[in-house]
């Protein structure tokens, strides 16, 4: 099962970042990912390894809210790692 993972340029030193994993929740896909991309676990996840509250999780252009990385992907599935800036 192959499942595209996109990451925000904030995440990974300001590079955007396509990756194929393979993963059949968004938490098998993450940590396929960071097997590769290890640099970008400190900017996803909080001390207690829970997704940050300034980063969303789409799959296939929709939330993955609550569930985020319990929620399921099929193969040819795209996660987006988004990340909510602000500023004034």
């Amino acid at each position: 099962m192959s499942v595209k993972v996109f990451v925000h340029p904030f995440l990974n030193n300001g590079k955007e970042l396509e990756v194929e994993v393979k993963g059949s929740t968004v938490g098998e896909c993450i940590r396929e990912l960071l097997k590769v991309h290890p640099q970008i676990e400190e900017k996803l996840f909080d001390k207690n390894k829970k997704i940050r509250g300034y980063i969303d999780i789409l799959v296939n252009s929709k939330s993955a809210f609550p569930k985020e990385l319990a929620h399921p992907v099929s193969d040819g599935d795209t996660i987006n790692l988004i990340v909510f800036l602000s500023g004034g």
